[in-house]
């Protein structure tokens, strides 16, 4: 054998045992990346510190969280609030369109989703848009929930989203949710300050053209804080005593009719649909503010009120009856 064919072979080997080597280095580097990950998000999933102070603050006594709501007429202003976190792509074209309005928005993410999308987070967060906490994984009627699976829900996800973020949500909502005083104080114990409730709910395909935009926008009160609905709600699991589906809220697959056809979901871009109603609104006259610069009210809830209002009536009917009850006995002298 030639030498050269014993240097074309020897040169042969060692390209092979080089490119080796790099395959190795990179696929090893980023699986160390990847376990770092997953134990970060183990850890962070737990917060059993946080869940335990949490505990310790209710027990000693603390205020409920306010409540942000809306402003009086005259303002020529709204706030837009975006309920479950989007996919990268629509992120990016949600945050195509509000720059280009020189809009704002709060963004309210389950803690679930943050953690498997942390590079849209962090594109959030790059941004300047302020994340909210939106429990977990979006669970609705979150205030019949137990007080340990709200503490569960929210603190995990505080934690989640400042391990991917840096970040601390000071906010929070729930799909189809009352706000209790006990929720409310369970909501500020778990490091939320304030609860945002909305007054004008927006559902994807609701509009179809600026046509359709103006005449909705129309009817938007001055000083509303709009919701935009982008993940599903997931319910709690009555028969399972507050088990909760702990799946991300995605968007629903197509929906499946009897006779076993698969009907295609309507392709709706919910980023135009928000660059039509954002000009509607500018029509209007109305800028979009941050949902922080709106009324802080402290709450009195709509159970708290029923029960002050029973309270009240009894009283007044034990006042009549003394006060019956003394007019007869002055007749009787």
């Amino acid at each position: 054998m030639s030498y050269k064919k014993i240097a074309a072979i020897a040169l042969a080997v060692l390209l092979v045992i080089c490119a080796g080597l790099v395959y190795l280095r990179d696929h090893t580097s980023v699986g160390k990346h990847e376990l770092n990950e997953i134990t970060d998000v183990s850890a962070a999933y737990q917060a059993d510190e946080e869940i335990a102070e949490a505990k310790d603050k209710l027990q000693a006594g603390i205020e409920p969280a306010q409540v942000i709501t809306t402003l009086p007429e005259g303002a020529s202003c709204v706030a837009i609030v975006i309920d479950g976190l989007p996919d990268r792509p629509l992120t990016a074209r949600l945050i195509d369109v509000l720059e280009k309005h020189q809009a704002t928005a709060t963004f309210f993410v389950e803690g679930q989703n943050a953690a498997d999308q942390p590079e849209t987070v962090r594109l959030l967060r790059d941004k300047g848009f302020e994340l909210g906490n939106y429990t977990l994984v979006g669970l609705a009627d979150f205030d019949k929930a137990s007080q340990d699976e709200q503490l569960a829900e929210l603190c995990r996800t505080q934690k989640i989203v400042n391990v991917r973020s840096a970040f601390t949500p000071t906010l929070f909502r729930a799909p189809r949710t009352v706000f209790t005083d006990d929720l409310l104080k369970t909501v500020h114990a778990a490091g939320l300050s304030y609860a945002v409730k909305e007054n004008v709910r927006y559902k994807k395909g609701t509009l179809a053209s600026q046509e359709n935009a103006a005449a909705y926008a129309a009817n938007i009160p001055d000083g509303s804080i709009i919701a935009v609905e982008i993940g599903h709600p997931v319910e709690r699991k009555a028969e399972t005593k507050g088990d909760i589906d702990e799946r991300p809220a995605i968007d629903m697959k197509p929906t499946i009719h009897d006779d076993g056809q698969k009907t295609a979901a309507p392709i709706v871009d919910l980023a135009d649909e928000l660059d039509w109603l954002l000009t509607a609104l500018e029509n209007r006259g109305f800028k979009v503010m941050n949902v922080n610069g709106f009324r802080k009210i402290h709450y009195i809830p709509a159970n708290a009120a029923v029960l002050a209002g029973q309270a009240k009536e009894a009283a007044k009917a034990q006042a009549d009856a003394l006060v019956n009850q003394e007019g007869g006995a002055a007749d009787g002298q």
